[in-house]
């Protein structure tokens, strides 16, 4: 498998002189606030004056790298848009204990605070979902729309189950093979030989995805995650709210479970592809996201 989608990359993509696309979607308006987690890294941009500000919350182990270019699109939409490194990944610190899903949610009020936004409309993918739920759950008044990407909505025994899993080995090897066996691993999973046209994008997502898990230190927004009991937040919410899903998606049945449970909730199938397809696609995610937020008040 790993020496077909190899050829498929080569066959589509032949190597140019410089491709890679690194940090520079994430030009202007960063900066840090003091938390109670340690100092928190953002990035803030759109007009000051916007009547709906965004606030995207990556996955994890990602960093703020997986909105830039969603964000940058909806800012020259016209509207503010603020993203985060979640506490422990990207440049904001680590947190000197174990967060919850709770207290990273309760985290994010203070840097709100410190850019004097009131209301958001927050969007969070797969770990970032989870905050951004517990947030509309947890502080009503600061979120005017909520929208969820890939919803880990597990019940107990999936929680159990996901915190008793092996973790992937940061051990280091001089021939760099820990860098590339992630690299294939992640590249396997997200690349479908059948659509050669996404090859480029696939190793773009899963270069990042390398970048990211060895930028961090201990994994701890997975532990929050998966000891995170969602639905009694995910009742409470009252702030309109879209579920995203994606076919190929590991958390496909979650996200209809969720609206299941809240059929108030809209829903939209946002891609036929696995859990990255936000990153490939940003014009789209962004354009869903400023036509939500019409209804969002």
């Amino acid at each position: 498998m790993r020496i077909l989608i190899a050829l498929v990359c080569l066959l589509y993509f032949p190597a140019l002189a410089d491709d890679w696309h690194g940090n520079a979607p994430l030009t202007g308006g960063k900066g840090y606030a003091a938390t109670p987690m340690g100092q928190v890294h953002y990035r803030d941009v759109g007009p000051r004056d916007a009547s709906v500000v965004f606030l995207l919350l990556h996955q994890t182990p990602w960093t703020m790298i997986e909105f830039a270019d969603i964000q940058n699109i909806i800012a020259a939409a016209g509207k503010r848009v603020i993203t985060i490194d979640t506490p422990g990944y990207g440049l904001s610190d680590a947190p000197k204990t174990q967060p919850t899903i709770e207290t990273y949610a309760d985290n994010l009020i203070p840097v709100l605070d410190a850019l004097k936004v009131t209301r958001v409309i927050v969007g969070g993918h797969h770990t970032g979902a989870s905050v951004a739920v517990a947030l509309a759950a947890r502080h009503p008044d600061r979120v005017a729309g909520l929208i969820t990407h890939g919803i880990p909505l597990y019940t107990a025994a999936e929680r159990a189950e996901r915190l008793a899993g092996a973790h992937w080995e940061r051990v280091l090897k001089p021939d760099g093979s820990h860098l590339a066996s992630y690299f294939q691993n992640i590249l396997a999973r997200i690349t479908s030989p059948e659509n050669p046209p996404t090859a480029m994008v696939n190793m773009r997502n899963a270069t990042w995805a390398v970048l990211t898990m060895f930028q961090q230190d201990q994994d701890i927004g997975h532990n929050a995650a998966y000891t995170y009991d969602m639905e009694p937040d995910l009742m409470r919410v009252k702030a309109p709210a879209l579920v995203l899903s994606d076919k190929g998606d590991t958390l496909v049945k979650m996200d209809a479970k969720a609206v299941r449970l809240r059929p108030d909730f809209k829903f939209r199938q946002f891609s036929d592809n696995q859990a990255l397809s936000l990153v490939a696609e940003p014009q789209r995610w962004a354009d869903i996201a400023l036509d939500f937020a019409k209804t969002a008040r």
